[in-house]
């Protein structure tokens, strides 16, 4: 058998055999740290995207007390400017607009809320109400929160007048052209009755 200085690897008085061993695992264990703490850090700058959501029930966010007193008795509409300016999902089977509600076949009465998600110029929405003639009954415009290419949701209130009573009617919903800012470019329609 030989003795402990005939193994100079194993003789706890000579670390030669170990060193690198140590720094190995030493070097590991730093890098380890070092991701660890990374990952940590990188988790903290969390979700860079807003989601905005319009309450029109709450004071404004421009920091309007709920105490102020109104100075009409109706509110204001949004304004382009006072929009969110995130994008919506795009639309299955690339559809440039459609209308989230009311759902067709609804029976409707004045004023009506029309909503959905929109791909077009400027974001300008027109939705106009229809009867069984097709003749135009109200119209309203509203600003969607993003514009063409983005899709963007929209939220317009129609007032309209002259419908009867248990007859069928349309809600037809547009974008118009940037040229004359009249023409349709991209619209979407559902069928609905009138109350």
């Amino acid at each position: 058998m030989r003795s402990a200085g005939e193994y100079p690897e194993r003789d706890p008085r000579n670390r030669r055999g170990a060193e690198p061993l140590e720094r190995v695992m030493k070097g590991l264990g730093v890098v380890l740290f070092a991701g660890l703490a990374a990952a940590a850090l990188t988790g903290c700058g969390g979700d860079n995207t807003t989601t905005f959501v319009l309450d029109s029930g709450s004071p404004s966010a421009s920091g309007a007390s709920p105490k102020a007193s109104p100075s009409t008795g109706a509110s204001a509409a949004p304004t382009a400017s006072s929009l969110p300016t995130t994008a919506a999902t795009p639309i299955a089977g690339g559809l440039k607009i459609i209308i989230d509600s009311p759902d067709a076949s609804t029976t409707i009465n004045s004023p009506v809320q029309v909503s959905g998600t929109a791909s077009v110029d400027k974001g300008t929405v027109v939705a106009v109400v229809l009867d069984g003639a097709g003749n135009e009954l109200g119209r309203g415009t509203a600003t969607a929160s993003a514009a063409k290419p983005d899709y963007g949701h929209y939220d317009v209130t129609v007032s309209f007048s002259g419908a009867v009573s248990g007859t069928k009617g349309q809600i037809k919903v547009f974008g118009v052209s940037p040229r004359d800012g009249t023409t349709p470019t991209s619209y979407y329609f559902i069928s609905v009755r009138f109350s």
